[in-house]
């Protein structure tokens, strides 16, 4: 996680550099970045091992840009990084998704319109305000309309790869609280997808508004969206969206099986249980009134007739089988 947060700051500085039309600066910034992504090994190890010397032999790392890395491991910040922020105070990464706006065009509606984040600029376009700017015009700011309103309908999907170990690191902190019984990691990160579009966590604890607090006040969260007594819903620094949900022991294989199985999968096993004459849903199988399985998983899949499916397979393509005969039951 370390190495995508410094790997996030370099970048960061890039464009910073980029607006002042630094020349080939930029470019030194940007490959250090995609170095420390594509490291396997932690930074900090890399440091601790070896101080400033093992950071320099890194491919693509200058003696400067490994003191910059060396301050952040030891501080927490880098300086030049917190310098560039007060001289342009501008949410760099939220702006530089928009399709056709780069550095230099950020550094004009600052300068100009005081522009700093997204929301700002839709007003400004709304608004004509950017039209009218020297080398802009009513094309230009029809595009950014355009392609802002393409952001908001577009979720961003992160590769399982970035986002698996920073999700580990989280359950494991919060199952280090002695008041979580059991936490585990659903959706498409259980079933470990290539890409993950949130990331789903679901525990048990006779405590939950003091696993809520813990988890909100979490060093890896950028934004909280929302939280409750039982649930929370935040933004990582990461960009990706993070659900806490805490689940009653007596629903939650339930739960866990409700929130990992893709919607094919669970239509198909809900398809089942209405053919067996139950009702399935994410806080257990009932028969009537009775409930018939809820509290551990595979009870759900034994009282439906169904084989065990791990958790990777519960993709909705034809992975659900009979025990009987084997036979295949549905399949999307």
């Amino acid at each position: 996680m370390i190495n995508q947060e410094l790997a996030n700051i370099l970048y960061e500085i890039g464009y910073f550099l980029e607006m002042e039309e630094a020349a080939f600066r930029p470019q030194a910034y940007e490959k250090a970045a995609i170095v420390l992504e594509n490291t396997e090994e932690s930074v900090r190890y890399i440091y601790n091992r070896g101080g400033l010397k093992a950071l320099i032999t890194m491919p693509g790392i200058g003696e400067s840009i490994a003191r910059k890395i060396e301050e952040y491991l030891k501080t927490g910040k880098i300086q030049y990084y917190e310098k560039w922020k007060k001289k342009v105070p501008v949410d760099i990464e939220g702006l530089i998704e928009i399709e056709g706006v780069g550095p230099k065009t950020i550094k004009v509606l600052y300068n100009e319109l005081g522009i700093t984040n997204r929301k700002e600029m839709e007003e400004a376009a709304i608004n004509h305000k950017i039209a009218d700017l020297f080398g802009f015009g009513d094309k230009k700011e029809k595009n950014i309309l355009q392609n802002i309103a393409l952001l908001k309908t577009k979720k961003q999907r992160f590769p399982f790869e970035k986002i698996f170990p920073i999700a580990r690191d989280i359950k494991t902190k919060l199952n280090s609280l002695k008041e979580v019984e059991k936490v585990d990691l659903a959706g498409s990160l259980r079933r470990r997808e290539e890409t993950i579009g949130d990331v789903d966590i679901l525990a048990v604890t006779s405590y939950p508004e003091r696993v809520v607090s813990f988890f909100i006040n979490l060093p890896e969260v950028e934004k909280i969206w929302g939280k409750g007594k039982t649930k929370a819903s935040v933004l990582l620094k990461q960009g990706i969206d993070a659900d806490l949900r805490v689940i009653p022991k007596i629903s939650y294989g339930a739960a866990l099986q409700y929130f990992t199985g893709s919607k094919e999968h669970n239509v198909a096993l809900r398809k089942i249980a209405i053919e067996k004459g139950m009702k399935l849903n994410e806080y257990g199988l009932y028969k009537g009134k009775k409930r018939i399985a809820g509290e551990k998983e595979k009870d759900i899949y034994s009282a439906l007739g169904v084989a065990w499916i791990p958790p990777e397979s519960r993709k909705g393509k034809g992975e659900i089988l009979d025990i009987s005969n084997k036979k295949i039951r549905f399949s999307s």
